[in-house]
């Protein structure tokens, strides 16, 4: 068994790593477009052929394109697209209506369920911020859905546009002043910021007493860092939480192969 690639396909950003058999992590980084992504893998494969290509990725354009790209790269692996199922490896069982439940959120909960039998709120802040409780015998509770903080700018901003200018991704300052803004393009920016966190403290406080236990609260996703220092209630940034769902899937089904 050779080295294999996990590709984390987001709205915004596409993630990879290059692991070994015994799951060292031989290479990774981020790119905006799927085509970076695959010209990375492809020069890996030159020093070391891929064996698998496991891929948790969004529907649309942006999947359809990194599979085009895959295609024309020729690297001769087996590519695995992964689909959110009912029963998953290590009793991990979830009755999310069928076809809703993202493939990242998924693979998140199966990284989670991998550490063993304890409850975890998984936050992925990403495009979407999305919290999801996982109990400790396995069942995913189910979760909440959230704009992220680009999401809430952009649906604020046209109506406010003589004054607020649009925003890419890239623009928004690493760390966030709390302070009231003097003028409309802060006062957005730190309304949402400080409201999300709100929100999210809230759910997480909430998650954990639903679910009668102390409870870890593991936040990941591309604004994992930018959320941290305002939440209140105690989270721990866990950053490849998807690729290392993607990992344990891919050992699952050697697993189930060899069964």
């Amino acid at each position: 068994m050779g080295d294999i690639a996990l590709v984390d396909i987001g709205s915004s950003r596409v993630k990879w790593q290059v692991r070994s058999p015994d799951g060292d992590v031989t290479g990774s980084g981020a790119t905006r477009e799927p085509a970076g992504c695959v010209r990375a893998l492809a020069s890996m494969a030159q020093a070391s052929p891929l064996t698998a290509v496991w891929v948790s990725r969004v529907t649309g354009d942006r999947g359809l394109e990194f599979s085009g790209e895959l295609a024309a790269a020729g690297l001769g692996a087996a590519v695995h697209a992964v689909q959110a199922v009912a029963v998953g490896p290590n009793g991990l069982h979830s009755d999310y209506a069928v076809g809703q439940l993202g493939v990242d959120r998924y693979c998140a909960l199966v990284a989670a369920r991998a550490c063993g039998d304890t409850p975890v709120i998984v936050v992925d802040a990403g495009t979407a911020v999305t919290v999801d409780v996982l109990h400790a015998d396995g069942q995913h509770a189910g979760g909440y859905l959230l704009p992220g903080r680009q999401l809430g700018w952009e649906a604020l901003q046209p109506r406010l546009a003589d004054r607020i200018a649009p925003r890419e991704a890239s623009q928004w300052p690493e760390d966030l002043d709390p302070a009231p803004g003097l003028n409309s393009a802060d006062a957005l920016e730190r309304g949402w910021g400080l409201g999300l966190a709100g929100a999210l403290d809230g759910l997480i406080a909430r998650s954990r007493t639903d679910l009668g236990e102390p409870a870890a609260c593991w936040l990941t996703g591309g604004d994992a860092y930018w959320l941290a220092p305002l939440l209140r209630e105690e989270a721990r940034i866990v950053p490849n939480l998807v690729l290392d769902g993607l990992w344990e899937l891919s050992r699952w089904d050697d697993a189930v192969c060899a069964g």
